[in-house]
């Protein structure tokens, strides 16, 4: 994700050249999937909470503050989808990465995922510490990436990443999770 591309997309989206969102999408898509996956829990539901998104961002453009990051505006706007559908449902749903899915680059390009590791992250670390985590694994981010995504100091990300990684280890330990 280069940040200086997001904004000038997102500056062109805002002057009416509704061109700029494919920009935006292809920049901010693999983030976006990644940061709503876990909380919705579920491969199709993240998909369509990842497209309405962008709907979303396409109609509330006006609303954007240059003068912020313009990916945590859309991790926003992809958090409260998120959190909206999870009310809406009430339900919960386990994510079965066997399920038959959608070949599409967000997917395919993801590595293989084991599903207690991440229950278990989720249940145990903080919501940022979560997010940093599942960004650097599953989204394939650096941490200056995550550290631009997240609007936090790069040192914060680092440390908060091992910090999780220390704390994840030790409850693998403890739950015998260990291959």
């Amino acid at each position: 994700m280069n940040l200086a591309t997001l904004k000038k997309a997102m500056l062109s989206l805002k002057g009416g050249d509704i061109s700029a969102l494919e920009t935006i999408y292809e920049e901010t898509r693999r983030g976006v999937f990644t940061f709503v996956l876990p909380i919705v829990n579920n491969y199709q539901e993240a998909e369509d909470i990842m497209q309405s998104t962008y709907v979303r961002l396409y109609e509330n453009i006006a609303q954007y503050d240059e003068n912020k990051n313009p990916l945590n505006w859309i991790l926003t706007i992809a958090k409260n989808l998120a959190l909206t559908d999870l009310v809406k449902t009430k339900r919960e749903t386990s994510c079965d990465f066997n399920d038959e899915i959608h070949t599409n680059d967000i997917v395919t390009n993801m590595p293989e995922i084991d599903t207690p590791i991440i229950d278990l992250a989720n249940k145990i670390l903080t919501e940022e510490e979560f997010h940093i985590v599942m960004l650097y694994v599953i989204g394939e981010y650096k941490h200056r990436e995550i550290a631009e995504i997240l609007s936090i100091p790069l040192g914060t990300v680092t440390w908060k990443y091992n910090n999780a990684l220390k704390k994840l280890k030790v409850e693998i330990k403890k739950k015998g999770l260990e291959k």
